[in-house]
């Protein structure tokens, strides 16, 4: 079994802080066999994870976080970016010319442009049913429900945008360790989420950070 956590954001995303070879040191250390930076709107880091992998026991799976007409969508296995904006069923096709896998990040969260809050009926390969991120547990329950009615893949995911939450939540896949046998995995839906959410604290300090990073800003 493949331990991934596969929606992980990088300073390239703008709202995160962790660059790409701090997030791969932090993989090795805790023991995960892969990640995929997901950042948005852009593969930047995703494309300097896997440069900067080269050497380590870490697997970078290409992703992005893109932001659609109705709400986010993970890439998966991409080589391309894909624009943001277009319609759901349009950045599916996108992704799945690429012969990608399309996630569905926290698909119930408005605040987080969970798709699902406004498209529900489209063909997605996984649906995060584990995201570290929420305070409570509500809408991880609701995305596990949702899944298992449709026969959706469900997958774990720490949707870290700060290095020390990498891999708080992560997804077993059944295959082998190179990226496509992963992305195959996931696919066949050998998958099964993992961990738990993301110490309050440390959420938290990364809110203050935020708050207190901003009104630097507004000086600078």
């Amino acid at each position: 079994m493949i331990r991934i956590d596969p929606h992980i954001h990088s300073v390239y995303s703008g709202d995160a802080r962790g660059t790409p070879s701090e997030i791969l040191r932090r993989a090795s250390a805790i023991g995960l066999d892969a990640v995929a930076v997901a950042d948005h709107n852009t593969m930047k880091g995703s494309i300097i994870a896997f440069r900067e992998s080269r050497g380590m026991e870490v697997t970078v799976v290409p992703a992005m976080e893109l932001s659609t007409s109705a709400g986010h969508i993970v890439a998966l296995g991409i080589q391309e970016e894909i624009q943001r904006g277009l319609t759901p069923a349009e950045t599916l096709d996108a992704i799945h010319d690429q012969d990608g896998a399309a996630i569905i990040p926290h698909p119930f969260v408005r605040y987080r442009q969970g798709l699902f809050v406004n498209e529900r009926n489209i063909r997605v390969d996984g649906i995060e049913t584990l995201n570290s991120r929420y305070i409570v547990g509500y809408s991880n329950w609701r995305a596990r429900k949702f899944a298992r009615k449709r026969g959706i893949p469900e997958i774990g995911a720490s949707d870290a945008h700060f290095v020390e939450a990498v891999g708080s939540s992560f997804t077993l896949v059944d295959s082998e360790g190179e990226a496509d046998d992963i992305l195959h995995g996931i696919l066949k839906g050998k998958t099964e989420p993992a961990g738990s959410r993301t110490p309050l604290p440390l959420i938290v300090r990364e809110v203050i950070n935020k708050k207190f990073l901003g009104r630097m800003r507004n000086y600078v």
